[in-house]
């Protein structure tokens, strides 16, 4: 089946990320990008926080306290904020070439916090037919239950969708329920993937 709909993950695919250095001086240790994938997604604070479970002010004191740190809690919100930074180069112009060809939705990881502050700063949001944000559904990558609601909302078959992540997880994920899905890092690895469909 041809592709119609391409889903775009947005933190390392659409904006740079400042997740290391962040993360690495919050928790005041060495840390890999593979820990940080696999932190996001079992540290209960951010999970709570990025399924809209909690709000921002919760989220750091209980980060400060699951990680045994000695910072304040506002130290936290201010690092955290300034962990998700501009678009990549060719972000707009990617999705300006892609939107008159495909749905386009973004499916993403992410919370009230650094939502607000991408949206008010940049305008990449609007390129997207429909925007699937962690913490309004209440589910996150890479849980099968989350695609699961993609393909519903989507109203459409799976070998339809094109599904581009940098989280290695989060693409088997996909895969596992026949979604066609790529493991990239940034706007122009996602423009030679979809030339290559035609």
């Amino acid at each position: 089946m041809a592709i119609t709909h391409i889903v775009l993950d947005m933190g390392g695919v659409l904006i740079e990320l400042q997740w290391l250095d962040r993360v690495k001086g919050l928790l005041g240790r060495p840390i890999t990008v593979e820990e940080i994938h696999r932190l996001w997604v079992s540290a209960p604070c951010v999970v709570d926080f990025e399924s809209g479970r909690t709000d921002f002010d919760t989220f750091a004191a209980a980060f400060v306290q699951e990680f045994g740190l000695a910072i304040a809690p506002t130290a936290v919100q201010h690092e955290f904020l300034e962990i998700v930074r501009a678009p990549l180069p060719q972000c707009n112009e990617m999705l300006t070439a892609l939107k008159p060809r495909y749905h386009l939705s973004l499916l993403s990881n992410t919370n009230p916090a650094h939502y607000e502050r991408l949206r008010d700063r940049y305008t990449f949001f609007d390129y997207f037919d429909q925007l699937f944000l962690s913490y309004k559904i209440g589910l996150i990558k890479p849980s099968p239950a989350i695609f699961e609601h993609l393909l519903t909302m989507l109203n459409a078959p799976a070998d339809s969708v094109a599904f581009f992540d940098d989280g290695a997880r989060n693409v088997e994920a996909a895969r596992a329920l026949g979604i066609h899905a790529y493991r990239v890092d940034s706007p122009a690895e996602v423009m030679a993937i979809v030339n290559s469909f035609s």
